[in-house]
């Protein structure tokens, strides 16, 4: 019985080594990171403009989706390929974030002639550059989002929300409002409160060490129920 134990430590052991050196691998780095503001994103969606009609941004857990070859947005086929991707039906809204945007087939804020994102005119979804979405994180989802809600651009105002700039500014209109109710993004929930589901998806090129290391306890506990019978059986000298 001892050989037997010692052969499932070892092996055990050998599987907790080989998942360190998963853990370790630099294949892993490559991942863009999501970044949210709800507190910020009511205070868009609930400012004076709204009156009565104020809507609530509600974030649905966080997901991965695992497409390295779409880190980089390089071109519009790429674009509708990250897309298409959307995992939610409208109207839950589906945010990506990439490592770089570099195409989009609109005008769009940019920073140093880079993306910082890009929106279906009307839809259900966007992307961000997250690295941009780190220096504004409401003001840019806002304006991604707003083109979602059917908003154009504001070339007048910099410091409206749709303005073309990065970072644009918070204001909404009362016009822009009344366009952005009539979305059918724009849900109703049993209390008569508008809101705005929307799902934040990081794209990646590995699954994230944390599901790794999930998986290292599921087996561990497997293996610790296979050793259960063994000592079981030491105990009564069988």
């Amino acid at each position: 019985m001892f050989v037997e134990k010692s052969r499932i430590a070892a092996g055990a052991g050998r599987f907790v080594v080989a998942a360190l050196a998963i853990l370790l691998s630099p294949a892993l780095a490559d991942a863009a990171q999501i970044v949210i503001d709800e507190p910020g994103m009511n205070a868009i969606f609930s400012q004076a403009s709204f009156g009565d009609t104020t809507i609530s941004i509600r974030f649905n857990p966080p997901r991965q989706i695992v497409a390295p070859e779409l880190l980089v947005i390089d071109n519009l086929a790429e674009l509708q390929a990250l897309f298409n991707l959307a995992p939610d039906p409208a109207p839950t809204v589906d945010a990506f974030f990439v490592d770089e945007l570099n195409a989009c087939g609109a005008v769009e804020p940019q920073v140093n002639g880079a993306l910082a994102g890009c929106a279906q005119l009307p839809g259900h979804v966007f992307v961000e550059d997250f690295n941009f979405a780190e220096l504004s994180p409401a003001t840019l989802m806002g304006h991604e989002l707003g083109h979602n809600l059917n908003l154009q651009h504001d070339f007048f105002d910099f410091l409206n929300l749709m303005a073309p700039i990065f970072p644009p500014g918070p204001n909404v209109t009362e016009e822009q409002v009344a366009t952005i109710l009539l979305s059918p993004l724009v849900q109703t929930d049993a209390k008569g409160q508008r809101f705005i589901q929307i799902t934040p998806i990081a794209i990646v090129d590995a699954p994230e060490p944390s599901t790794l290391l999930l998986l290292i306890a599921a087996l561990g506990a497997l293996l610790v129920k296979r050793e259960g019978p063994y000592a079981r059986r030491s105990m009564h000298g069988k």
